[in-house]
């Protein structure tokens, strides 16, 4: 009996020992197990720390090569901005420099024309003619970065203007738009399309390469303006004669190379002594503008239309026959007859008539000043024999 329960002990003992052993080594892969995954966990956060970093670095290199590459690029547009002269040139130099730039492959410039208060496209040209696109302050997004003054993004556009929608068939979808602003003026907005690879720094680039811009443009822009005011007479804003002798220099050596004809017409306001005094000076100077006006508009484009000095006019015609330019001046008497200038009826005539005379190049002369004196020797000839005419000059055999 006591053999048995000896026995019995002992197997209770060796079962209690091998359940001991077995829950033992059950924690024990437990606890590997969550050191195993602890390990783990502190790789893979580890590891996704790492791949933040690279691409943090990555995109500061990006940054820092964009930054460079306009570095880089800026002496050689500067250069190229102060030696052109054309705004052409100088907008399509933005517009590269933009391109490059950002990585864009839409970039356009609109200017601002503070007369007509648009935002105009620039060097936009559809079948051979150029286009007419223009935005007013505060329309789209080119009109927003107008009238704000500051970037604007396209998904900032709905929180400027609620109730206007973006989209619309002529809208050529920018997704930033970025003005140009020189010493609080403001010249025009750069739009750029959607950038191909954006890494962030696109909007303080546009600024520096508005900044350029500004300065460029602003240097047009006074250089433009002195030279209409060199070559403008400043009352009826025609050319004036230095710039009208200028120009037929020019125009009178091409015609020697093409072997074409150039008409003069040289023309007065009869009576103009009588209406200013008779209606004052002031209305003097308003029939002066008012008559520029109505030549400037009857002429053709080509044709260079000055204020010779006073009453006189003289309007020059390339490659139009003496015959033609006859037809051109006497259909503009007419019509200058027939117009309701104010005072019109207190002249001798009864109304604002010219008169004039006509000489062309080389016909009647080898030189301006022989071509203005025949023309002039018409125009005297006009005068005797009644005013309100226009005669040609008559070549003496």
């Amino acid at each position: 009996m006591t053999f048995y329960v000896l026995i019995g002990l002992a197997i209770g003992v060796s079962v209690s020992s091998i359940i001991f052993f077995v829950l033992r080594s059950s924690k024990q892969r437990e606890l590997l197990d969550d050191q195993n995954r602890l390990r783990l966990k502190e790789i893979c956060e580890r590891d996704r720390q790492i791949k933040n970093l690279g691409a943090k670095i990555t995109r500061l290199s990006e940054l820092n090569s964009r930054y460079l590459s306009f570095l880089l690029r800026v002496p050689s547009i500067i250069q190229q901005l102060n030696t052109t002269l054309k705004l052409e040139e100088i907008v399509l130099s933005i517009i590269d420099l933009a391109n490059n730039i950002v990585g864009t492959d839409k970039t356009e410039i609109y200017l601002f024309d503070s007369s007509r208060n648009l935002l105009i496209k620039q060097g936009a040209i559809n079948n051979g003619q150029r286009e007419q696109v223009s935005y007013a302050p505060g329309e789209n997004l080119i009109g927003a970065a107008a009238e704000h003054r500051f970037t604007v993004m396209r998904e900032h556009f709905k929180k400027l203007y609620p109730q206007q929608q973006l989209g619309k068939d002529s809208d050529p979808e920018f997704q930033m738009a970025v003005p140009i602003i020189f010493k609080d003026r403001l010249l025009g907005v750069i739009g750029v399309g959607e950038i191909a690879d954006p890494v962030g720094n696109e909007s303080d680039l546009l600024k520096m390469v508005a900044d350029i811009a500004g300065v460029a443009l602003l240097n047009q822009i006074m250089l433009d303006e002195a030279r209409h005011s060199a070559n403008t007479d400043s009352l009826t804003g025609l050319n004036n004669r230095h710039y009208f002798l200028k120009m037929a220099q020019y125009h009178m050596e091409r015609a020697l190379r093409e072997g074409t004809a150039i008409s003069f017409f040289f023309f007065d306001i009869d009576n103009f002594k009588h209406y200013n005094d008779t209606n004052g000076h002031s209305s003097g100077d308003k029939l002066l503008i008012e008559l520029s006006r109505l030549v400037r508009g009857s002429s053709r484009k080509d044709a260079i239309v000055a204020r010779y000095g006073g009453e006189e006019f003289i309007v020059m015609l390339p490659g139009i026959s003496k015959e033609d330019s006859f037809i051109y001046a006497d259909r503009l008497r007419e019509k200058i007859s027939e117009h309701s200038f104010q005072h019109r009826e207190k002249q001798p005539l009864g109304f604002v008539s010219i008169s004039g005379g006509i000489a062309s190049f080389p016909e009647d002369g080898d030189s301006i000043n022989k071509i203005v004196q025949h023309a002039d020797m018409a125009l005297y000839k006009a005068k005797s024999e009644g005013k309100n005419r226009v005669l040609l000059h008559q070549t003496q055999g």
